[in-house]
């Protein structure tokens, strides 16, 4: 079996559907934290259409309740936007992913703590750095994307590795997750590929050989001053020394996104029962189930992508992916959720937590006293 080679506990990977860079103002994020103070940071373009509205930063700073670990957050609050409620969607799904890495990062802190004082070591405190940058504020370009850029550092010791997260949404009447198909097309990814590949090509001694397998359905961008911007983590196709590799392509002259409407539910409903040794619990006493039978019996196709360790569902006009490790989930062009449970891999089986099924597929679930699972979509 494939093993990751991230470490999800320590870094858990956002969504999705939006991830890579570094560089920019602090931030932190965490309703837990001890202290929390809002600051407001204006994003004002003199080239902003009066049909644009004003979109503005607002920095949450958070810290951590354990001296076991140092932390320097501000998390990026939207304000501004159009659709208020995505807007609201949004930011909590960003000021969620934050409370996540502290209250995960306090954890490991606190036994790395206990693990030095018992055999006699020095500890020497951990350390989670946020920081944000708003690439795009939605009125340099045509289409009114914004993109914000938010990058965790988690350092034990003096070392880590940084983790990049990109949020590019549609400023508009109606709010939406912008995609690298929306900006450059239905057939982006052939023309995409082959101009990456060139470029490793002319200086192919600043990446790994073979690394770059072609760009994901989930690829990582932001847009900035008329061009997107591919990027990839620190260490994903190139050495350290490279950082976090960036690739830039111009945007369309003429770029216009049009508001996708959420894919309607089937007519005819769809049912699947599971018995009690279909699903399990793990250790935090979460009920998890496998997703290719769910899937498959509430009529979806399931596609296995084995370069990328996700698998794809789709029926319909409806399509989402999941990937092994990664606690960011999301469906018909919405912004990522988390679930508090990334997909896992048990005995060869892909599993999902439950609220998968009820909170992104939109189905019905009633649960027996048996054990029994009864689904319905």
């Amino acid at each position: 079996m494939k093993k990751n080679p991230f470490n999800m506990l320590k870094l858990s990977v956002v969504g999705c559907a939006m991830l890579v860079g570094v560089s920019g103002a602090v931030l932190p994020f965490t309703g837990m934290a001890s202290a929390e103070t809002v600051t407001v940071v204006p994003i004002v373009s003199p080239a902003a259409p009066e049909s644009t509205s004003l979109v503005q930063m607002k920095e949450v700073d958070l810290t951590s309740k354990t001296q076991d670990l140092k932390t320097n957050i501000k998390v990026p609050q939207l304000s501004g936007m159009l659709d208020t409620k995505y807007q609201e969607q949004t930011n909590h799904i960003i000021l969620s992913h934050a409370n996540k890495d502290l209250a995960n990062w306090e954890k490991e802190a606190a036994e790395a703590a206990t693990d030095a004082k018992t055999n006699g070591f020095t500890y020497r405190p951990y350390e989670l750095t946020i920081q944000y940058v708003l690439k795009s504020d939605g009125s340099s370009n045509p289409a009114g994307v914004v993109s914000l850029e938010v990058t965790t550092y988690a350092a034990t010791g003096g070392t880590g590795m940084p983790r990049v997260d990109t949020y590019n949404v549609l400023n508009g009447a109606q709010g939406q997750r912008v995609t690298l198909q929306d900006l450059l097309g239905d057939n982006f990814k052939e023309h995409v590929n082959a101009e990456i590949q060139g470029k490793i090509n002319e200086k192919p001694e600043n990446y790994f050989k073979d690394g770059f397998k072609g760009i994901s359905e989930e690829q990582s961008f932001y847009v900035e001053k008329g061009q997107v911007v591919i990027v990839f983590p620190k260490y994903a196709i190139a050495p350290g020394s490279t950082g976090t590799p960036e690739f830039r392509f111009n945007l369309p002259e003429k770029l216009n996104i049009t508001p996708k409407p959420v894919a309607p539910m089937p007519v005819e409903k769809m049912k699947l029962d599971l018995v009690a040794n279909d699903s399990l619990a793990n250790a935090e006493g979460v009920s998890l189930v496998p997703l290719r039978k769910v899937a498959e019996g509430l009529g979806y196709e399931v596609k296995w992508n084995q370069e990328t360790y996700a698998a794809e569902l789709k029926k319909g006009a409806g399509w989402t992916s999941v990937s092994v490790g990664q606690d960011s989930y999301f469906f018909a062009k919405m912004a990522p959720v988390t679930l508090s449970t990334a997909p896992v891999i048990l005995n060869d089986t892909l599993y999902v937590p439950l609220k998968f099924v009820t909170d992104i597929l939109r189905a019905d679930v009633k649960t027996g006293d048996t054990g029994a699972i009864h689904i319905e979509q």
